[in-house]
Formats: C-alpha cells, structure tokens, sequence
C-alpha cells in the first residue's frame, strides 16, 4: 500500500491528481483532455474527474478550439483553460516621486497600470490619500472589484521589517514607523504585503529581467540615492533587521561620516546624481540636469566620461566588499544611472576589476521604472499561488484503484 506523508484516502488521491492537472494546464495557454492525460500520465476518467472538481471550485474553464474552423469527424474535444483571470493582485510602488500601480491575473500578465507623480512636499497623509485612490484607479480600469483581490504586494523605500512595517524612510519624510500594510489593508481585502522597494526590484529582475538566469545576484538602483538588494540561492537576504543592501551608508573615509544633513548615507552623496550633476558643473559642463550628463557620457562625451569614471571608482570602492561577502554570479545596475548605457558598465568593470576576488558578470537593468510594481506583484502571486492553488496536494499523482 502506498504511503504519504501528509495522508492518504480518496480525499488526498483527487487533491494530487487536481494539483498535476492544474499544473500541466498551466502550462499551456489551452488544452485537451488527452493532452493532459499524456503530460500527467492519467487515466481519463481521473483526469476528468480533476477538470470536474478544477471547474467546479472556479479554476478551469472549457473555451473554443483554436482550430474552431476545421472539419472535424464526431464529438467535439473539449478544450480547457486555467481561468486566469478568476482572481487578480495588486503591485505598488510607492516613493517621494510616484506612486505605480499595476494589476495582474493569477498567470503574472498585468492588465492594468497607472503612474502618478507626486511631490516631497506631501504629508505621510496625503501622500496615503494618494496611494489608495490610485489603486482605486487601476482598478476601477480592469475593471476588477477589490473582492477579486487575491493580495497586494507594496513596495516602499527604507527598512521594513518582517511584519511589513516601515522602520526607516530617510527619503519619505515622516514614513518612519509607519505600519503601511495595516493602513492600505482598507481598501484591499486580502493579505497585504509590505517590501523594501529595491528587494522588490531585485525579484522582479530574477523573475523577469536581466537577472533570469542567476541565483546569486546583487542588483544596485542608482539614482539620487544608492541601494542594493541581495539573492542568495534564489532567495531574497533581508539580514536580521530587515537592512542588507543599504550600501548607500557605507563608509568611504577614514573618518565615519554618517547620514548626512540632507539624509543621504556617506556613499550615495558621493556617488548619486546630485553629485554627478554637481561635478560636472565644476567641470564647466552646463548640463540641466543628471539624465543629461548620463545620456551625454553614452554619446561619448569626454567631460561626462570623466564624472561617470569618478562616480564608477567611488561605487567599485563601496560595492567590493558586497561582491566579496556574496560572491555573486550577476551584478545588475539599475536606476537613472542607466541612462549611461554601456559607458557605465565598462566603468565599473574597470574599477571593480581592481577590487574584487573574483569578478561577477554586469548588466543593466531591463525592468527599468517597472521593476519595483513588478516585484510587488510578484509577491502577491507567490502568496496567492500559496494560499489559494496549493490547497491542492502537490505529491505525484496517483491513480484511484
């Protein structure tokens, strides 16, 4: 008699067989019984019986054939499909800057997104106020009501720490210990799911982007600011206080710096792009702005290939010791630095190179500003996946004798 670990009778037998017909539907965008018969291994009246309960409970549906048009001797097949779309999740990103957010069906395909600028000047209040009518916006262009929310994945600079509350926001000014899953959970009847907007980058980047083939990986978002997130065997090292990849207050100088008096850590002031901005003025550039100095060093510029140079040697000399402590296989850079292109690669190959034991492949992000919504939504499947399709057993499937 066969054993399982988690049980056994007929109950368990339909549940596993369900799981290996789900999964196989999954799989495909549509299928026929005798298809998933070949990919399962079952029988056909187990396999109908699995569509019978899958259908039942609102996860599979029949639809047409995709060749409806030819001529066919007999019955029709019956041809299946995973219902996608009977339940969606939410990713938000939210910051000092904008608010993004995008809505997904159960296969991770986002249906619906809105961004929206907002400004420093707003209160933790308003800039709320702002966040939940835009997921009331995104929503409302599906349309999909807030009862079909499988969960809500957020995204939000600082410390968060494992109950999802904000520890630490040096760049939203009153966010500190703020409890923001709590309070966006109003409008979101279902789990709500609070992450360090870059660790949520650095999923979707594994899931989707530069980083799809790795499973050690840093990824660094440079901008105004500098931080990292770190994945160590596929999994995302949050370190015991919720704080591994604040590489932005790393310590250039002899002396400690410290968080400085516009709340940048030593590091990001010395490299992000206000600073690049500020150095190429010296340098008698009269660029508006950092995204024209980056864009200018992609063209080849001569003064904008030295600040970039600057910038690289002084983040090859803050990122060594992360490259050192992880020994990834992928370093991604992503944020506005990106608009350097291939320049800023090659600059911080060279820098790196000097530094580092062993040199991990560089990349540039290919999320972009999609990054952080992204891992948010991808968290939100992950525990929609758990908590609503992995109630069918996952063990192999068995036949019922």
């Amino acid at each position: 008699m066969a054993h399982f670990e988690f049980g056994s009778g007929p109950q368990v037998l339909r549940q596993m067989n369900c799981a290996a017909v789900l999964t196989a539907l999954r799989a495909t965008e549509t299928a026929r019984v005798t298809d998933l018969m070949r990919a399962t291994g079952l029988s056909r009246p187990t396999v109908s019986a699995a569509i019978s309960t899958l259908m039942a409970d609102g996860w599979v549906e029949e639809t047409e054939a995709a060749d409806v048009g030819s001529p066919r001797m007999g019955r029709p097949a019956r041809v299946l499909r995973f219902r996608a779309d009977a339940r969606h999740v939410l990713g938000v990103d939210v910051g000092p800057h904008k608010i993004h957010c995008a809505v997904a069906d159960l296969n991770g395909t986002v249906v619906s997104q809105i961004r929206r600028e907002v400004t420093e000047s707003d209160t933790p209040a308003v800039l709320l106020g702002r966040v939940e009518d835009t997921m009331q916006r995104v929503l409302d262009a599906v349309p999909v009501p807030r009862s079909s929310l499988a969960a809500v994945g957020i995204g939000t600079p600082g410390i968060v720490d494992r109950r999802g509350a904000v520890l630490q926001a040096p760049s939203v000014p009153g966010w500190d210990s703020l409890e923001l899953g709590s309070l966006l959970s109003r409008i979101a009847p279902c789990p709500v799911h609070t992450e360090n907007d870059v660790n949520l980058a650095v999923l979707a980047e594994r899931w989707q982007g530069a980083g799809d083939d790795a499973d050690d990986l840093i990824l660094v978002q440079w901008g105004v600011r500098v931080g990292a997130a770190i994945l160590v065997n596929g999994q995302l090292h949050r370190g015991a206080h919720g704080a591994a990849g604040e590489i932005g207050f790393v310590e250039l100088d002899t002396e400690p710096q410290g968080v400085q008096a516009d709340g940048l850590g030593p590091l990001e002031s010395a490299v992000g792009t206000d600073w690049i901005l500020r150095r190429a003025h010296d340098l008698g550039d009269a660029s508006p702005d950092a995204a024209a100095v980056l864009r200018a060093a992609d063209g080849g510029d001569p003064r904008a290939l030295q600040v970039l140079d600057e910038a690289c040697d002084r983040l090859a000399r803050g990122l060594a010791s992360f490259v050192s402590a992880i020994d990834p296989e992928l370093v991604i850079l992503g944020g506005t630095i990106t608009l350097a292109g291939d320049a800023v690669l090659a600059g911080m190959r060279r820098h790196l190179t000097r530094r580092a034991l062993v040199m991990p492949r560089l990349a540039l992000s290919r999320l972009g500003d999609d990054a952080v919504a992204l891992g948010a939504v991808r968290v939100a499947l992950a525990d929609a996946q758990r908590r609503l399709l992995d109630v069918y057993a996952t063990a192999s499937p068995v036949e019922q004798r």
